[in-house]
């Protein structure tokens, strides 16, 4: 499939603002990243800052996409759904390396940029706050569990991994780290009462 020259300037827009920092990008590094005629970028993107939140909106609408779909797997019981959104974040941020670096360092200094970025990272806390509350509601996650921890700090958990193991060039998505990052989560899970 081929790509569109609008997510070929976002591709190229996420390596830059990742590599460089939001402030340190110009429009003319997009450009070059994206290896896009200036003409084009300015044609889809009039501005960085426009750019920008086009690139952390479509990253956090994609986490949410996945997420969303194995939370919503029937076939599997609640916990089973747990363990596997956990697999879904590494599996995503494995691939997504550049947005999970972004996401996670993505304050930028200016405070109505930063709120807009931070406005859309709710879509993805309230999906993941209710899908938890409703486990919690049905037994399935401890009840001295507080959701809204919970949920940053799955979030947290897998991304700052995925972060450090980038830097060191480690994988990300291996059994050992799974099953490291599911003993953890193993601690807020309770066993079924029947």
């Amino acid at each position: 499939m081929a790509t569109s020259k609008k997510d070929q300037i976002a591709q190229g827009a996420l390596s830059a603002f990742a590599q460089l920092g939001y402030s340190e990008t110009t429009m003319d590094a997009i450009a070059e990243v994206a290896q896009v005629a200036k003409g084009t970028l300015y044609y889809h993107f009039s501005t960085k800052e426009e750019l920008f939140l086009y690139v952390i909106e479509k990253g956090v609408k994609m986490l949410i996409y996945h997420v969303d779909s194995v939370m919503q797997n029937e076939e599997l019981s609640l916990d089973e759904r747990m363990l596997n959104v956990l697999d879904e974040h590494l599996r995503f941020f494995s691939e997504n390396r550049e947005l999970c670096f972004l996401l996670l360092s993505v304050f930028t200094g200016d405070e109505q940029r930063d709120l807009t970025v931070a406005n859309l990272l709710t879509g993805y806390f309230t999906m993941m706050e209710t899908y938890l509350k409703q486990m919690q509601e049905q037994g399935y996650i401890r009840p001295d569990i507080e959701i809204g921890t919970l949920a940053s700090g799955l979030f947290g958990m897998v991304g700052f991994t995925a972060i450090r193991k980038q830097y060191r060039k480690e994988p990300l998505d291996t059994q050992e780290n799974r099953h490291t990052l599911r003993c953890f989560l193993a601690g807020m899970l309770q066993a079924k009462q029947s």
